[in-house]
This record gives structure tokens, C-alpha cells and sequence, in this order.
């Protein structure tokens, strides 16, 4: 086995696609090659990846409704603080102002720009797919050009395979 990279977040379909989801991963590990395909070794998992169909970069669903619960609790936070309602952008509702104006700049800085890997496969009859991101730098090296070189390194395994096998 080669290892194709270290510290790796994986997402499994149900929470790439999850908007509940607070963490954007299931699980840190590390992704290798294998005579078929790939394979992902976690901290609470392990998946082979064969049968390969398709690699590509995208978004996992973004996960709204962590940003909608943090606006709830920072208006109820503002409620519990302050003696009474004041307008909704008065200088009184700091917490949920901040928290208004921080969201949409968060979700513009951090969720946006960000394309995870998405490896396409089938097992046992089933089309799946796995998401995969580098973790390095606690996850800010996507910017500066991790997943595509993730997304490389992943395809010329496949090629390398597939070339194998012809």
C-alpha cells in the first residue's frame, strides 16, 4: 500500500449531505492506495474504495442549520441579557447583530471557496460516493490549493490502476 496522504477528513454520503451537521467530517485518517482502488484509515473507521467511477470536485451541503441554532442562541442570549426588546439592529442586540452580519461572512470566507474531493464508486450493486478534504493546518491549507492536489494525486492512482489492469 502507498499512502497517498495524511490526515484526511472523510465524510461518508449522510453527512456530506446532512445540513444538521456541526463538523463537516466523520472522521480523520489516512488515504492510501491498494491493488483496487483506495482505502480510508480512520480514527473510527476504515473503507475500501473500489470499483471507482468517478472523481470530481464539489461542496458537501452546507450545514445551515448550525448557523441558524447559533442565530437563535445568540438572539435568545441578547433576550436573557438585556431587560427588554429594543429595534432588532440597535446598538442593545449586539450579540445578534454580530452574529448576523458574521454568518453570511463566514459562510462567503469558509464554505465557498472550498471544493471537497468526491470519490464516486460502487458496492455490492449500490452507486456511493466519499468526500474527502485535507485537514492539514486544521483545515485552512484547501486554500491554498490541498484538495486539488488531493483530487490529483487520487486520479493518477485510478489511472495507474486501471492502466494496470489493461
Amino acid at each position: 500500500m502507498k499512502i497517498i496522504h495524511q490526515n484526511i477528513w472523510y465524510a461518508d454520503e449522510k453527512r456530506a449531505s446532512n445540513p444538521k451537521k456541526i463538523l463537516m467530517y466523520s472522521d480523520r485518517g489516512t488515504l492510501e492506495s491498494h491493488t483496487s482502488g483506495l482505502r480510508f484509515a480512520g480514527q473510527n473507521s476504515e473503507i475500501a474504495i473500489n470499483s471507482i467511477s468517478k472523481v470530481r470536485r464539489g461542496r458537501p451541503t452546507l450545514n445551515w442549520v448550525a448557523y441558524l441554532a447559533g442565530g437563535a442562541i445568540f438572539a435568545f442570549l441578547d433576550f436573557a441579557i438585556l431587560p427588554g426588546p429594543d429595534p432588532v439592529f440597535g446598538r442593545e442586540w449586539v450579540l445578534t447583530s454580530l452574529y448576523i452580519l458574521l454568518a453570511p461572512i463566514s459562510i462567503l470566507l469558509f464554505y465557498l471557496p472550498v471544493k471537497w474531493v468526491a470519490v464516486e464508486y460502487e458496492e455490492q450493486g449500490r452507486k456511493r460516493k466519499a468526500w474527502f478534504s485535507s485537514g492539514d493546518a486544521g483545515g485552512f491549507s484547501v486554500y491554498t490549493g490541498a484538495n486539488r492536489k488531493l483530487k490529483r494525486d487520487i486520479s493518477a492512482v485510478i489511472e495507474s490502476h486501471q492502466t494496470e489492469e489493461h
